[in-house]
Order: structure tokens, then C-alpha cells, then sequence
């Protein structure tokens, strides 16, 4: 029996380069790399090297180490920053540092948010905890920004600039957002701490980077990320786009070790990141060859040549099974290698039990158990909880004694390897019972689901509360493995019901536990063949369902360079999502109803809505029964409403708007929607008066003012309509909008140089402001400055060539018309 010692190491020459590189990194940091990867299949030592790392510069870095999967509260990226820096500099609120601070001071503020009213005689109102939601939700967003994506980022000027508030919700959210911390006694004096709560994750960032400098001054700072194939998606996007692409971080003495099952520079994020900056070192691992094996045996005292052929035969060289041989030896187990060809799961569980094997085969299937599980599942297959495994102990007990079971947090897992080797060996054995164990799964986390939240529950109820998401995402997890007939239907609608409520992270995650684990491989087949197909088709819409379905223009082009999604594959996507919206009920179904209108041709548009619309009615049926007024007004506002505005459908529109404005009548952006769509039709004075409506419940609404202005203009109301443009300036000084629709005005009246004056503010903000060079050139030509007229005209056409076509007609431009340049200008510039 060999004694209990440090544990056998193997030198190999990829571990011993990427040892020796990462101590010349340490060693001289300029031009070296700043991410040292190494990725390699399950149990051939990758956690074993970076141990290595770490104790080779334990006394001359400063190291903090998480693993995917097992480390919790790393499920987003201020928490991934928290439990790193926490193993750099322990929180100690009396110590000045910049990332304790920063979180400090956002900790304290949502408290203050959450408990203290905006004035002292109201209470704590419904709006105010719905708002300290939605900030709450900007912590864990890939981004940061939970109002707009980064294409709808890029559209919003000009979306605004057409006057639709519809088209974008998210920025009326911001607004209200903005307007509720300027109000907030606990962030109105403070313009920073608001930019915190506005970007925590931008703000967060920060302070990680800076807080990592200055501890790097002292000593390098090495961050290790293990199991790195369990990462989300989220966090994944935020290390190599955030915090490598969009910091200085890479300029200090910081490194990143990570390892994982796959190549992160297979990844387009990581590849773009590594062309730009050549900073990834990566190391593949592989298992062990018969020397090494040998070398490997012979530390824990094993030379036979027959055994150590066997044994190799047997492990094929992974040095977890080696490791298991070594373990079983220091309990004084003698193993019987005779059968070297034998299968590697017969040699872990040679010492089982039928019952034990069945057991244990019954805890691989889990992602994560406690003992209610294993209870609910022996019962399931009839064995005795309490006596099945042993005597002495439960079957729960049993497990959490054997080497191959680990804690996580409060729950208990099998090791990825020995997981592998159990259910690989269940399937095939019993492909039946495998399917049925998950079954059984699947119902367990589906009754957990109720049981937090009723069935009988709102939407709403159910998509905010985690208790309820966290085990329905499990339910639909270990639905995929059971071929049961409704999976495809069950996780599409969650899907769609994720997004409305935007919590995409709910489905997301029931995917990326499924690429960690491979199951979405050819090999080994754990899944269906239908279900493998479904699951990898459908993934661009899981992981970036807002572009995929909803973004309006489809930006295939944006979607490639951005996130590596081909026309092939978002198409695919749509079909398994689109196809049969018919299929869904309740929110999914009318989710799938919008999102086939924007994915549609322009003829069918409208017979989408109408069927989105008549499901609407519907749901408000239905959830006006239990008072989901925000729900609804989500629903016919933002939803449906800007749907029809978007595609020019302005009465639809204003039915829309109607619908949420008689579930709350206060409700300021219904009604300037609603005075969006009415000015659309040409109807001024209604528009005027919805406006009006909405500024007597907002009266810092400085977009009605604007709007109001240009449907005052419309009617010839020149001089109203300039006070309006006054009033939406003096609340908001910085509106190019509202500065170049005045210059408009003036032009009408006459008052050239006033309205240039203006056009040049305008420009003095936003230098591309097409409309204001178009503008300012009609001026000049009105007063036969025909230089200055030329010049903005090509400024103009230049960023937009449909002003080549407009100023053919536009008499502003008769005082120049036959002026060779301007002829030119107009037929050849594009």
C-alpha cells in the first residue's frame, strides 16, 4: 500500500513550455502575452497545470482562481470580479481601494433606492421597485445597457429623428430611469453614483481594472479561470470584449490563466481579439503516452510490465483514470488488470455493487443533487433509500463518501469524467431507463417550479421571480434527454416567453450547460438525433435572441462581424423558431406572432399583427383577471404598438396605444406615441393635443416639446412652434433634434441667419446631421451665397444621397439651378 503523499507528477513538454513561457511573461511583461490557455478533452490534466502555475509564483504573483461549474456567484460579470478580487485584497470597509468602493457604494445606493421614497410624504411605490428592478438588471446584461442592443444603439439617432418613441422603448426607459435617480434624495446630487447605477457593469469594470493596477504595482497578478467550457456566454463576451478589448488592463502586469475543453481562438471574439493583439499563448494537452503512463506507475509503485500494459489498455493513457488507480491503491485495494481490453467504467466500478452502480449511475444523470433528489429518484427506480447502497448509511450518504463526488455550494456533483463514464454506460447499457431516469428529472424540477410559483400565476409572477426560473431551466435541461414529444414546443416557448420579459438568461443557460457537457456532439449520443439537430440549429436565437428575432432591420452583415452568426445558420434558426407559430399559446404564441411580422415579407405584415393583436386580446382576458397591468401595457405599448408604427400601420398603432392607455391612463409614453401616429396621418391639432397630455403628466418630456413643435410648424404655427423648440432646449440643451427643427422655423419665417446660427448648433453636436447641412445649404442659396450653398449641399450628399434627388426639385435651390457645379453636383455625386 502506498503511503498518502503529494500526487504523482509527469513532466510533458507542452506543460513544461507553457510553464516556462508564463515565467518569462512574469519575468518581462512588455510584448508578452496577457492570456495563457490551455484546452484539451476531460481528465488529461489541464486543472493539474494550472495548479502548477500556481505554485510555481505562489510568493511572486498575487493568484485568485474560480472554476466554472463548481465556484458560485460567478454567474455574471460583477460577480466573476468580486470573487476574484476578494482572493487579491479581502473587504474590509475600512480600507481605501477602488473596487470595494465602487461596489460599496452601488450596494449601498440600490438599498437606499429600494427602501427610501423619492419624497418624504409618499411610501415606496410600485413604479419606484419596478424601477430598482430594472437597474438591478443592468448587472448581469453582457453590456451592461438593458435598453438597447448595440445595432438598435447605432438606429436610435435616426429612429428618434423620424419621432417615434415606439421604435425604440428602450430609450423612454432610460429616460424614466434617469428621471427617477435626478429625483431619488439618495442620487440626485450625485452624477457619478447614477453613471454607476446606470453602467454598472461599465462602472464595475473600471474599478476592477484599476484595483487590479494597483495591486499589480506591488506583484503580478495572475487570474485563473478553470472548466472554462461551463462559462456563460455573458461572461465569456465580457472578458474578451469588455475587460481585454475596452480596458487598459492588458498594459499592466495581469495575466489570465484558462482552461477548458475547447479552443477559446475558435471563438470569433477571442480570434479578433488575438489578430488585434497577439495576446493569447495557448497549450493543447493531450493524454499520456505509454512512457509517461509507465513514469506515471512507477511513482506509486507499479513496474510489472504486464499490469502497466493493461493499465494503459484500460486508461488509455488519462491520467484521471491513472489517478483513480493511484487512489484505489492508497486504500489497499488490489486491482485485477488481467482483462486489459476491458471497458474503463467496468474498472471503476468492479468494487460496485449492482445497487451501488445503479446508484451512483443515477447521480451522473444529475447536473447537481442533494438529498431530496437522490431520495425522489431511488424511489423512482425502486431502491431502498436507506439501505440500497450500504447498510450503514443512505444511498445520499453513500454517494457523497465516494472520490468521485464533489460539493458544490449546498448541492454535491460527479466529477465531469467519472459523469461521463456512468451515463455513457446507463445508455447504452438501457437506453429506455436512461430516458425515463431524466423523465423523472424533468418532472421533479417541473414540480419544484410550481411549487414556488403556481401554474396558476402570472406571467409576470412567474419570469421575475429566479425561484421559479432557476427550476424551470432544469426542467426543460433534463426534458431534452427524455424524447418526449412536446420538448421542441416547451423550450421554444420559453424561449419566446424569456424574451418578452427579457431574461434570456434563463434559456441561455439550459444551452450552454448542454454545449459544456458535449451532449450537443455527434458522440457520444446522449440526445436524439431530432433533438441534437433542434438544439444546434435554434442556438443563434437563444443566445442573441434580440437580433435574431426581433431587430428590425435583420442586420446579417452587423451579425457576422459582431457575433459570428451566419446568414446559413440565423436563417436556420428562424425556421425551427417561426415556422409553426400556430403550434404555441398565451405569450408565446403572440411572441411568435410579432416576430414572424418582422421576419416576414412587407405584404404580410399586417395579417401578422392582426393575429398578435387578437392574441393580445386574449392575454389581457385572461391576465386582467390578476392585475398584470404592467405586463399589458408592455404588451400593447412597446411591443405591438411599436410593431404597427414600424411598419407604418399608424391606426393599428393608435389602437394600440388606446388599449394601454385604458389600463393606465397616466401612462406619458402612450400618449406621445399615440401623438407620434396621429402627426403621421396628418391629424396636427389631435397630435398637439396628446402631447399637451403628456406633458401635463411629464412636464420634462422634452421630445413632446419637439414633436409638438414640428406638428405647430406643420400648421403654420411658426412662432409656437420655435417657443417649443425653447422650452424641450432649456430642459435639454444638447437636442440637435429640437436645435435643427427650430432652424427650420426661423428658415420659414425668414430669419436666415437665426435659423444658420441654429443649424450650425446643431451640427456643433452632431457633426453628421445630414438634414442640418441639407437645410443650412437652402439657406445660403435663398440668400445667393452660392459657395457656402455648394459646399453643404456635397457635405449633405455625401452622408446621404438622397439628397441628390431633393434638391433636383427643391425651388430653395432656383437661385442657383443653372450654375454648372450645382448641375453637376446633382447628377454625378452619390
Amino acid at each position: 500500500m502506498v503511503s498518502r503523499q503529494a500526487l504523482p507528477y509527469i513532466s510533458r513538454s507542452e506543460a513544461e513550455a507553457f510553464l516556462s513561457t508564463f515565467s518569462q511573461a512574469l519575468e518581462n511583461p512588455a510584448h508578452s502575452p496577457r492570456v495563457f490557455h490551455v484546452w484539451g478533452i476531460g481528465g488529461v490534466g489541464k486543472t493539474t497545470l494550472t495548479q502548477k502555475v500556481r505554485e510555481a509564483h505562489t510568493e511572486s504573483a498575487a493568484i485568485a482562481n474560480v472554476t466554472f461549474g463548481r465556484t458560485e456567484g460567478i454567474d455574471s460579470p460583477i460577480g466573476l470580479m468580486k470573487q476574484l478580487y476578494v482572493q487579491l485584497l479581502p473587504h474590509d470597509a475600512w480600507q481605501r481601494d477602488p473596487f470595494w468602493e465602487c461596489c460599496d457604494r452601488y450596494t449601498e445606493a440600490i438599498e437606499k433606492l429600494k427602501t427610501q421614497p423619492v419624497s418624504k410624504r409618499e411610501p415606496v411605490n410600485e413604479a419606484q421597485t419596478k424601477h430598482v428592478k430594472t437597474l438591478l438588471r443592468l448587472g448581469v446584461d453582457v453590456v451592461g445597457k438593458l435598453f438597447l442592443s448595440e445595432r438598435q444603439e447605432k438606429l436610435a439617432e435616426q429612429v428618434v429623428e423620424r419621432g417615434t418613441e415606439a421604435a425604440v422603448a428602450g430609450l423612454s426607459l432610460r429616460e424614466d430611469i434617469a428621471s427617477f435617480l435626478q429625483q431619488h434624495p439618495a442620487t440626485r446630487q450625485d452624477a457619478k453614483l447614477r453613471d454607476l447605477l446606470l453602467e454598472p457593469i461599465r462602472e464595475h469594470t473600471a474599478a476592477f481594472v484599476k484595483g487590479l493596477t494597483q495591486q499589480a504595482q506591488k506583484r503580478p497578478v495572475m487570474l485563473v479561470l478553470d472548466t472554462y467550457e461551463k462559462v456563460s456566454p455573458i461572461i465569456d463576451t465580457w472578458l474578451w470584449r469588455t475587460l481585454l478589448g475596452n480596458t487598459d488592463v492588458m498594459q499592466q502586469p495581469v495575466w489570465l490563466v484558462i482552461a477548458g475543453r475547447h479552443n477559446i481562438r475558435q471563438e470569433i471574439g477571442w480570434s479578433t481579439l488575438h489578430q488585434d493583439t497577439n495576446c493569447i499563448h495557448e497549450c493543447t494537452f493531450k493524454r499520456f503516452n505509454p512512457e509517461q503512463t509507465k513514469d506515471y506507475l512507477a511513482q506509486i509503485d507499479i513496474s510489472n510490465e504486464a499490469d502497466i500494459r493493461n493499465i494503459y489498455q484500460v486508461t488509455k493513457g488519462l491520467p484521471y483514470y491513472l489517478n483513480w488507480v493511484r487512489s484505489q491503491f492508497e486504500k489497499g485495494l488490489t486491482l485485477n488488470f488481467a482483462e486489459g481490453q476491458q471497458e474503463i467504467e467496468q474498472l471503476l466500478v468492479k468494487w460496485m455493487t449492482p445497487a451501488q452502480r445503479q446508484v451512483a449511475q443515477l447521480a451522473a444523470c444529475c447536473r447537481q443533487f442533494d438529498r431530496a433528489l437522490i431520495r425522489s429518484l431511488t424511489d423512482f427506480c425502486e431502491l431502498d433509500f436507506a439501505t440500497a447502497a450500504d447498510d450503514t448509511r443512505n444511498c445520499f450518504g453513500w454517494l457523497t463518501a465516494q472520490s468521485f463526488v464533489e460539493p458544490v455550494g449546498h448541492r454535491w456533483r460527479v466529477d465531469d469524467v467519472a459523469r461521463e463514464v456512468f451515463r455513457q454506460g446507463l445508455r447504452q447499457v438501457n437506453r429506455e431507463q436512461f430516458e425515463q431516469i431524466y423523465g423523472q428529472l424533468a418532472d421533479y424540477y417541473q414540480h419544484r417550479a410550481g411549487s414556488e410559483v403556481s401554474p396558476q400565476a402570472s406571467l409576470p409572477e412567474r419570469y421575475e421571480n429566479p425561484d421559479w426560473r432557476e427550476p424551470y431551466a432544469e426542467h426543460l435541461y433534463y426534458l431534452s434527454f427524455s424524447r418526449r414529444p412536446d420538448f421542441q414546443t416547451q423550450f421554444l416557448s420559453h424561449l419566446l416567453e424569456a424574451r418578452f420579459f427579457r431574461v434570456d438568461q434563463s434559456i441561455q443557460e439550459i444551452l450552454q450547460a448542454l454545449l459544456a457537457e458535449g451532449a450537443l456532439a455527434d458522440q457520444p449520443a446522449y440526445l436524439s438525433h431530432a433533438t441534437r439537430r433542434f438544439l444546434q440549429e435554434i442556438a443563434p436565437a437563444v443566445f442573441y435572441g434580440w437580433a435574431v428575432l426581433e431587430e428590425v432591420p435583420l442586420d446579417y452583415a452587423y451579425n457576422q462581424d459582431s457575433y459570428g452568426l451566419t446568414k446559413a445558420a440565423t436563417d436556420k434558426a428562424l425556421q425551427q423558431c417561426l415556422s409553426h407559430p400556430e403550434q404555441f399559446e398565451g405569450l408565446a404564441k403572440f411572441m411568435a406572432f410579432l416576430c414572424k411580422a418582422k421576419r416576414c415579407a412587407q405584404m404580410q405584415q399586417q395579417g401578422w399583427l392582426l393575429k398578435a393583436q387578437a392574441q393580445a386580446q386574449a392575454l389581457e382576458k385572461l391576465e386582467c383577471k390578476i392585475k398584470s397591468s404592467d405586463f399589458l401595457i408592455d404588451l400593447y405599448l412597446w411591443k405591438l404598438g411599436d410593431a404597427f408604427y414600424s411598419s407604418n400601420f399608424y391606426e393599428e398603432a393608435i389602437a394600440c396605444y388606446d388599449a394601454a392607455l385604458a389600463i393606465k391612463p397616466d401612462k406619458h409614453e402612450a400618449l406621445y406615441n399615440k401623438g407620434n401616429s396621429l402627426d403621421d396621418l396628418g391629424r396636427r391639432e389631435e397630435a398637439i393635443a396628446c402631447y399637451d397630455a403628456a406633458l401635463a403628466i411629464k412636464p420634462d418630456k422634452h421630445e413632446a416639446l419637439s414633436n409638438k413643435g414640428v406638428s405647430l410648424d406643420d400648421l403654420g404655427r411658426r412662432e409656437e412652434a420655435i417657443a417649443c423648440y425653447d422650452a424641450a432646449l432649456a430642459i435639454k440643451p444638447d437636442d440637435h433634434t429640437a436645435l435643427s427643427n427650430k432652424g427650420v422655423s426661423l428658415d420659414d419665417l425668414g430669419r436666415r441667419e437665426e435659423a444658420i446660427a441654429c443649424y450650425d448648433a446643431a451640427l456643433s453636436i452632431k457633426p453628421d446631421k445630414h438634414e442640418a447641412l441639407y437645410n443650412k445649404a437652402c439657406c445660403y442659396s435663398l440668400q445667393g451665397d452660392t459657395d457656402n450653398a455648394l459646399r453643404f449641399l456635397q457635405d449633405a450628399i455625401a452622408l446621404d444621397a438622397k439628397y441628390q434627388n431633393m434638391a433636383q426639385t427643391d425651388t430653395d435651390f432656383d437661385a442657383i439651378r443653372q450654375d454648372p457645379r450645382f448641375q453637376n453636383l446633382i447628377k454625378t455625386v452619390s
